[in-house]
């Protein structure tokens, strides 16, 4: 674990994926890092990235899907649990909807991460409806 000043952001999708896989399984998300194909599909595929970097080493990802409109939907969050509580999940965060003051924001966490969209501004939304992937 180092200082956040130790801490490179980059906005690119490049990023590795097998550090991403490992990030996502710690995260417990298990179904997303079965296919790496997709998970590389999952990257490419979205409008806005930012990812933490210590050296080398993925330690925060975080992505948006938008029409660039209206809507962006940040979908992913994850920082390595040996950097959590520093600000780095904030930090990717900020840096996701920074430029963007035109767009609706719109963030899927559980009741858990309450406390922590509240601290990167958003609000609850009890009119959002989810239909859950099939497969």
């Amino acid at each position: 674990m180092k200082s956040d000043d130790a801490i490179q952001y980059r906005s690119t999708p490049d990023v590795d994926i097998f550090q991403l896989a490992k990030l996502f399984e710690q995260a417990g998300w298990h179904h997303r890092t079965r296919d790496l194909g997709r998970l590389a599909r999952v990257v490419s595929g979205s409008t806005y990235v930012a990812s933490a970097w210590d050296a080398d080493r993925l330690v925060g990802f975080a992505r948006a899907i938008s029409d660039g409109a209206s809507d962006a939907h940040i979908s992913t969050v994850a920082v390595d649990e040996d950097y959590r509580r520093q600000g780095i999940g904030q930090e990717l965060v900020r840096r996701l909807v920074e430029g963007h003051d035109d767009l609706a924001f719109i963030a899927h966490a559980p009741e858990g991460l309450a406390g922590f969209c509240s601290k990167v501004g958003f609000k609850p939304a009890p009119n959002m409806f989810r239909r859950p992937r099939k497969s």
